[in-house]
């Protein structure tokens, strides 16, 4: 009984989080999916401009079936069909039809929406289309680091209550100066590993090749970005020993940003090499890594679009993986056009290392602001270091909080202040208005998080 149910639960688990796409109900879609995938690195690979636009019919094509289908899914008329657990009849005519509207439309736009054969050349599809597959492509790695630190903060935390202790200050203070020192000496030892690791592939092939001086000189900037950001850590430490709240979570979330700007600066200063057989394996390992971000990025995105469903009715725990699959195709789809050249952007960029070297460096300079401004406002946000600004939600819970307090200990008598009382001294306070004190007490609705000082 035992391997059933541990079957089971890993059934759940995978369901809960790769939102059923690996489940007898989903697995035709994401086997489909895989294949389209598949196509689009042959173009990638290929590098062809009339290939490029091939996969960028494909890729709009496929794309556009899957949000029909998520539509589609909306209706629970269609769920019995569209996500039975075997590959039967109904499934496979809703399927090939949604796939072939698609293919329609988008054959009739290539074919008569040409920049060359509408009025307006913008809505040309060798314009808008090449346009928007870019802007999700750059939009969603420079917004990468924000879904990141969602998984970042839950290990940290997870590791930060494991370890310390609140009976116990002065162990909490040794864990916390030991995590610190392990936490820079893992920055430090990387960017070692990393330069005498890979300066061999960075050794010049003719006199005139200064690959060498390029990598000694990231490595050089790599130390001056791991000092300034180890001061940061170092600054927020000694911030929370000030306000008696020692914490390893600030040092394993700095190793966890770090690993994510290191990988993208090796990128960078790879990018400034041509691509040759001596070089395949790091470009190899930097798009296996691109691949696995992107996957666990966009999977966050939808696990946490999932758990609001009920401002967004047109999801549900069954249509979201179709969501998952347009968006993850757009995505390799905008690395695939500034490669090809595909639209009207031919010639703009000619090989890869152009594009991963705006891209990476986009991204690298992204994370380095982000980790300067968001690793203080995470650890006042949980209350590691003094917090000096409150919004209006936090002061309400303050002040509800201490009430509730002042009646636990007997020093209030509940009956003397009720709910209209204490609305009544929020709303004098200007924490609320009338509507809200009425949507707080009838539908619970938040407020507004306007900033209020204390």
């Amino acid at each position: 009984m035992s391997e059933p149910i541990r079957g089971s639960k890993i059934t759940i688990k995978l369901d809960k989080y790769f939102h059923k796409i690996f489940s007898p109900s989903h697995i035709a879609y994401t086997i489909f999916f895989f294949i389209e995938v598949l196509l689009l690195i042959v173009f990638y690979f290929l590098g062809s401009t009339t290939l490029g636009d091939i996969g960028l019919f494909l890729a709009t094509v496929f794309a556009l079936s899957f949000i029909l289908l998520m539509f589609i899914g909306i209706s629970s008329r269609f769920e019995s069909f569209l996500f039975s657990k075997s590959l039967d009849q109904h499934k496979t005519i809703i399927f090939i039809a949604t796939l072939g509207v698609s293919f329609v439309i988008v054959l009739l736009y290539f074919l008569f929406g040409h920049s060359t054969q509408i009025p307006i050349q913008f809505i040309g599809w060798d314009y808008i289309l090449p346009g928007f597959f870019i802007i999700v492509y750059f939009g969603w790695n420079l917004a990468q680091i924000f879904f990141l630190k969602t998984s970042f903060e839950d290990i940290a935390f997870k590791a930060n209550d494991r370890i310390m202790t609140n009976s116990n200050s002065n162990r909490n203070k040794y864990f916390s100066i030991i995590f610190l020192i392990l936490a820079i000496s893992i920055s430090i030892s990387t960017q070692l590993g990393t330069y005498f690791a890979f300066a061999p592939f960075f050794e010049p092939q003719t006199p005139t090749d200064s690959s060498l001086l390029w990598f000694n000189g990231w490595n050089i900037a790599m130390y001056v970005v791991i000092f300034f950001i180890s001061y940061r850590l170092v600054f927020l430490y000694i911030k929370s020993i000030n306000n008696n709240t020692p914490n390893i979570f600030s040092s394993i979330f700095f190793v966890l940003v770090y690993l994510i700007i290191w990988y993208r600066s090796f990128s960078f200063i790879n990018s400034f090499r041509s691509v040759s057989s001596n070089t395949l394996g790091i470009d190899a390992f930097r798009a296996f890594i691109d691949i696995v971000l992107m996957i666990f990025t966009a999977i966050l995105v939808i696990k946490g679009l999932g758990s609001r469903t009920f401002k967004f009715r047109i999801f549900n725990p069954n249509n979201l993986a179709f969501f998952l699959f347009a968006f993850t195709l757009i995505y390799i789809e905008g690395q695939i056009v500034m490669i090809t050249g595909a639209g009207s952007i031919s010639g703009t960029y000619t090989n890869r290392s152009q594009v991963n070297l705006v891209n990476n460096f986009a991204v690298l300079l992204i994370t380095i602001i982000f980790y300067w401004f968001y690793s203080e406002y995470t650890l006042k946000k949980n209350g590691l270091i003094l917090k000096q600004v409150f919004n209006q939600k936090e002061v309400i819970e303050i002040v509800t909080d201490f009430k509730t307090h002042l009646i636990n200990s007997g020093a209030l008598d509940s009956e003397k202040i009720n709910d209209w009382e204490f609305h009544n001294f929020l709303r004098n306070k200007k924490l609320i208005d009338d509507e809200e004190r009425i949507s707080e007490s009838n539908t619970h609705e938040e407020p507004t998080n306007n900033q209020t000082n204390i």
